[in-house]
């Protein structure tokens, strides 16, 4: 798994569509004082952006979820905090999906 520590990853430009590189670039703008981690995986067409947002001096960690395709400018995206993670790792323990 690449790690991208407070950058976003030159690469990944010509996989997102340009809405979806300024959302990121806006989060990564709106907090200057966190650590930011990427990840990017392709399922062509669809391209998929793990961001990790984590401030240990505001004492928060927030993931951000980006999904697109090469296809068209749309987009999907969602936030979850820590507790909504651990949340959704034990409903799915709890399910015994793996």
């Amino acid at each position: 798994m690449l790690v991208y520590e407070n950058q976003f990853p030159e690469n990944c430009s010509i996989l997102l569509p340009v809405d979806v590189k300024q959302h990121i670039m806006g989060i990564v703008d709106a907090s200057p004082t966190s650590q930011f981690y990427c990840h990017v995986t392709t399922e062509i067409p669809n391209a998929y952006v793990y961001l990790i947002e984590h401030n240990p001096w505001e004492m928060y960690t927030i993931y951000h979820f980006f999904s697109c395709d090469q296809i068209g400018e749309d987009y999907s995206y969602q936030s979850l905090s820590s507790s909504q993670i651990n949340m959704i790792n034990q409903f799915v323990l709890k399910a015994n999906i793996t």
